[in-house]
């Protein structure tokens, strides 16, 4: 079974999707400068890669997590 968390927006629990489904948050943080992106429960409020405030990013702004990989499903 996969990890259970909440919508920081309505509450609901989410499981680690990308939007929530039932409110359509999107449930990633990022990096406009650089494009890093991570979930919102990892509570990251800067970049670590560049320093700069976290901003709601949806999944297809996103160009790699912090594993270096994209968030997007393919």
């Amino acid at each position: 079974m996969g990890e259970v968390f909440k919508c920081p927006k309505c509450g609901i629990t989410t499981g680690s999707t990308d939007y929530c489904p039932n409110c359509g948050e999107p449930l990633s943080l990022g990096c406009p400068k650089c494009g890093t992106t991570w979930k919102y429960w990892e509570n990251i409020k800067f970049c670590p890669n560049c320093g700069t405030k976290a901003e709601k990013v949806g999944v297809t702004r996103a160009t790699r997590t912090l594993a270096g990989k994209s968030l997007a499903r393919g």
